[in-house]
C-alpha cells in the first residue's frame, strides 16, 4: 500500500512539473513583416523582435501611440533607421 502511495506521488509531481513548464504566457510575436512606411509623427517607442525570444522571424516592431503594434523589417531601410534614430534622440531630451 505504502509503495502504490509513494509511486503515485511521484507520478503526481512529474506531471505537476511538466504543467509548470509549459504554462508560460505566449509571445506576441510579428508573423511577417511590411516595409509599407511609417508616419514619425504616430510612433511613440519601439523594440526588436528576435527568434532567440521564441519569435519565427526578426522585426523592427513599432508601438504607436494609440498602443497599435506595427511589424517593419529589421533595420534594413532608410526610413525605419530615421524612426529609430528620432525616439533614441527623443528619449535623451529631457522633457
Amino acid at each position: 500500500m505504502q509503495t502504490t502511495t509513494v509511486t503515485l506521488l511521484i507520478i503526481a509531481a512529474v506531471f505537476w512539473c511538466n504543467t509548470e513548464a509549459f504554462s508560460d504566457a505566449a509571445v506576441d510575436c510579428c508573423l511577417t513583416t511590411k516595409d509599407t512606411r511609417i508616419p514619425i509623427q504616430i510612433v511613440a517607442s519601439y523594440f526588436h523582435q528576435t527568434t532567440d525570444s521564441g519569435c519565427p522571424i526578426p522585426a523592427t516592431v513599432f508601438i504607436t501611440k494609440k498602443d497599435k503594434k506595427l511589424c517593419a523589417p529589421p533595420e534594413k531601410n532608410a526610413w525605419i533607421s530615421k524612426i529609430i534614430t528620432h525616439l533614441e534622440k527623443k528619449k535623451k531630451t529631457p522633457q
